[in-house]
């Protein structure tokens, strides 16, 4: 910055500066229009394609489409090839990198690369290779150019009376190798017999498979093929490989030969039939030998078995079954056993209550409260309204005569008069329950299942009424 000042300072001064500025004025605007020319006429790219085929393309042959991108300046960038598909045609688009080509055009230099398209024909008919469109950067300045093919074609013939015959457009080798396995071969032993097409100008894919045969005496297991791609080592397509392998299993003994081969193909260039014949072999098979081993086998095995070996008494086996029988017929009626189980809790409750409602259990009561420490008759009343059906114990003795009316009367005087020892009293009255207790139960009748609690019966009712009206006379 600070020169170009120096510069335009030294063109303006003086008597000159008015001219020098002009012409500096003039040269730029010179330079600003040749960089639009130059951004506007961005040279474009010559695509040409070319076909390299036969005489005559029939179904498997090998068809070369060379693309050919050039430019009147460089690459700045690789040029962008398009996908190229045709109905009926296999295509292998360009590997690895392009051939460098140049060329003279109406007294304008060429240089570029020159792609290779593999199209293998699959269908007979006529095949349209349409218009290909490349794009690529190129100096200076690294603008975008295109350029498009012209659309060529070409004819497929069918592949003729024999089918399945791989075409080759070069050289076409076809070898075998046999590999044994021990050697001598012994009955359990294998040979391996494997067939490797090697075409040029043909795709690996459309080699045809070689048939192995079977052989009597052996077990054939055939392995998978393997096919492989060849090129030039810088990508380039030159052709294809194909190697077929099986394996023969020796089942007897004795002296056996594999059967020659045959395998055919047609000439892409010329289309003459041609064929490779693969001699046989002759094999001897040795039975297999007896290996004696070291040590038994069966001994080391037994041995080992006995170790692990469980005996299981006959009698287990039987009660583990009735359990397994017990536990799956539980498992079968759990809902009948459920409702059992609440039927024999409810009757229980039940068969409780009762019990305790029970002229015996209170009797018990009332003889442990006789002998306890406190002189209460919560318990007497309890068992005498059980015993007896009466609510008090006047009217509960009423019937049984003067002498238990009056031992009554004195123990309500010394229970409820004016103190007395509680033991003189308790006992007497302990005494006269026992006897009271076996009156009632000669005198008492079986109550109907309908009638009612003495309570509430009127009959009852009036008897206590009576026998109280009789001991207050008295």
């Amino acid at each position: 910055m600070m020169g170009l000042h120096r510069v335009l300072s030294f063109l303006t001064r003086g008597p000159l500066g008015l001219f020098g500025l002009s012409c500096l004025l003039g040269l730029f605007g010179l330079l600003s229009q040749l960089g639009v020319a130059v951004a506007q006429d961005a040279p474009a790219l010559r695509v040409t394609a070319t076909l390299q085929a036969p005489a005559e393309v029939r179904v498997g042959a090998t068809v070369r489409l060379e693309l050919e991108v050039l430019t009147a300046t460089w690459f700045t960038q690789p040029p962008v090839l398009p996908a190229l598909d045709i109905p009926g045609v296999l295509v292998t688009p360009p590997q690895g990198e392009g051939e460098l080509v140049r060329d003279t055009v109406a007294g304008v230099s060429y240089s570029g690369v020159r792609y290779t398209y593999v199209l293998s024909p699959t269908a007979a008919g006529a095949m349209q290779v349409p218009a290909l469109r490349v794009t690529a950067k190129v100096g200076p300045g690294g603008p975008m150019a295109s350029g498009t093919s012209k659309p060529v074609s070409f004819s497929v013939l069918p592949q003729g009376a024999v089918a399945g015959q791989a075409v080759a457009a070069g050289k076409m080798e076809v070898t075998q190798a046999f590999s044994m396995a021990p050697d001598p071969l012994v009955v359990g032993g294998r040979i391996t017999r494997s067939v490797t097409q090697r075409g040029e100008g043909v795709q690996a894919m459309l080699l045809p498979a070689v048939a192995l045969p079977d052989l009597p005496g052996f077990k054939r297991y055939p392995r998978e093929p393997e096919v492989t791609t060849l090129d030039d080592g810088r990508g380039g397509f030159v052709g294809g490989q194909r190697t077929d392998s099986a394996d023969y299993v020796a089942q007897a003994a004795g002296t056996f030969r594999l059967p020659p081969l045959t395998v055919r193909w047609r000439d892409g260039a010329t289309g003459e039939p041609a064929k490779s014949e693969l001699p046989g072999r002759e094999f001897t098979v040795a039975p297999a030998p007896a290996v004696t081993p070291p040590f038994s086998l069966a001994e080391d095995l037994a041995r080992l078995r006995h170790g692990l070996r469980w005996v299981i008494p006959t009698a287990w086996l039987a009660w583990g079954g009735a359990l397994l029988a017990v536990i799956v017929a539980l498992w079968l009626t759990w809902s009948l056993w459920r409702r059992l189980a609440v039927a024999l809790r409810a009757r229980a409750v039940q068969v409780a209550v009762a019990r305790r409602a029970s002229e015996a259990w209170h009797w018990r009561a009332w003889r442990q409260e006789a002998r306890g420490p406190t002189a209460t008759l919560g318990a007497f009343y309890r068992w005498l309204r059980v015993a007896s059906g009466a609510q008090d114990l006047r009217a509960a003795v009423a019937p049984l005569g003067q002498d238990s009316r009056q031992t009554a009367a004195a123990v309500l005087r010394d229970a409820y008069g004016a103190p007395q020892a509680a033991s003189a009293w308790r006992d007497m009255l302990s005494r006269s329950s026992a006897q009271w207790r076996q009156a009632w139960r000669r005198r008492r009748a079986p109550t109907p299942a309908h009638a009612l609690p003495d309570d509430l019966n009127p009959v009852h009712a009036g008897r206590t009424a009576t026998a109280q009206d009789a001991q207050g006379r008295q």
